[in-house]
């Protein structure tokens, strides 16, 4: 079975489930297939769906989640999905470089002014040890989700920048969340880049010491659009219609209200008490794109040489706002 065969699978299966009592009315709608990353990064889109916005927008959306953000890329680009809720990265900008029709539409969880959803921490033997942020780490093993041009990558740069390093100046290794536990203690990494509630959990379990997150105010996660939608811009301004509505509501202390942390819950199958008790990322009611990281993040990659066409991409190419 092709990768294609096994998403749309899913997603009707999940269409099923979530199916309206008239299907007449179901018909009517205008299918939209959604792949996500299951986080909390991407409220607004669970929201969205599970408040309704999207069916009265005439939409009858089918979810289904992606392992890592870098894989939706080609299911967008190629028209697989119509909307991947998903991190930047260097699939992303590469997918335009070849020409491929995705576009980057709308940023969602920003790190925020207080709290630590996103951490880095040195290993608790090495920390006790003396090594901390700082030049010592050059030549450690650091460890996140993804490969070298992931969000996570990315993020760990603007920590390293703080200290004169750069990611050519680590090791790094791919760290899906259920391995991080082990990983620290077998001691297969010295530096671990993850995010809540795997953060806290690891600080309190003394297995790492959190020493610094991502610069506050900046969002490397969003929502990209594929050729369905980047063809009928009715139709994708309807869909980020929907969206923004359900960002507004979780802006501020909206984001706890019980409708929308089961709404969290049941796309990232964590327990609401877990959610809740776990620091938490902004939200811009707008979805506004946060253009300094869509640059940079670039910027980076080039310098890194992980992205390696000559000049960076231009707004033009990598934008599209409705």
């Amino acid at each position: 079975m092709t990768s294609r065969a096994r998403f749309l699978g899913t997603a009707a299966a999940a269409a099923t489930a979530s199916a309206v009592p008239t299907a007449v009315f179901a018909q009517s709608r205008k299918p939209l297939t959604i792949g996500y990353v299951p986080s909390t990064l991407f409220a607004p889109v669970f929201v969205a769906v599970e408040k309704g916005y999207l069916r009265d927008a005439g939409f009858e959306a089918a979810l289904s989640p992606i392992t890592a953000g870098a894989d939706s890329m080609s299911l967008v680009a190629q028209g697989q999905v119509d909307v991947a809720a998903a991190a930047l990265s260097a699939a992303f900008y590469n997918a335009v470089n070849r020409g491929l029709e995705v576009k980057f539409v709308a940023a969602t969880g920003y790190q925020p002014q207080r709290g630590r959803p996103s951490a880095l921490l040195i290993r608790q033997d090495l920390y006790d040890g003396g090594l901390r942020l700082s030049p010592a780490l050059k030549g450690k093993k650091f460890g996140w989700i993804g490969n070298s041009g992931a969000a996570s990558a990315y993020y760990v740069a603007r920590i390293l920048r703080t200290v004169g390093l750069r990611l050519t100046d680590i090791e790094s290794q791919n760290v899906p969340n259920p391995e991080q536990q082990t990983a620290l203690e077998r001691k297969a990494v010295d530096v671990l880049f993850t995010s809540a509630p795997f953060s806290d959990e690891f600080a309190q379990k003394r297995l790492g010491t959190i020493v610094a997150s991502p610069p506050a105010g900046i969002a490397a996660s969003g929502i990209f659009f594929g050729p369905a939608l980047l063809r009928n811009h009715d139709n994708a301004s309807a869909v980020m219609t929907a969206f923004r509505k359900a960002a507004a509501e979780i802006v501020g202390s909206g984001f706890f209200s019980p409708a929308n942390l089961e709404a969290y819950a049941k796309y990232t199958k964590q327990p609401v008490d877990v959610i809740k008790a776990a620091p938490r990322y902004d939200f811009k009611a707008d979805l506004r794109i946060d253009q300094g990281t869509l640059e940079d993040m670039q910027r980076e990659f080039l310098a890194d040489k992980i992205l390696t066409y000559p000049q960076p991409l231009n707004e033009v190419r990598l934008v599209a706002r409705f």
